[in-house]
């Protein structure tokens, strides 16, 4: 099971009934196969697993950035 906080701040987004999913540090972040992914145009697509060393990094950088903005969001309510 993944991060609820991330996957609410990270997760696919709907527009006019199309999903989308979202970014971050310039790869899109894909909760379903559990990867981050880059597609350059010029160079070969970059794929990490979740599960991997950098995937880990990446998660930990992603999950501080999506609790600061949900803390920030429930400070503007109270």
């Amino acid at each position: 099971m993944g991060c609820v906080i991330c996957e609410r701040v990270f997760g696919p987004k709907a527009f006019n009934g199309v999903r989308e999913l979202r970014t971050f540090k310039g790869y899109t972040v894909d909760f379903k196969l559990k990867e981050f992914r880059r597609v350059p145009t010029e160079t070969p697509p970059e794929f990490i697993d979740f599960d991997s060393p950098e995937g880990r990094r990446l998660l930990v950088g992603m999950h501080h950035i999506a609790t600061e903005l949900l803390n920030r969001k429930f400070a503007k309510l109270a």
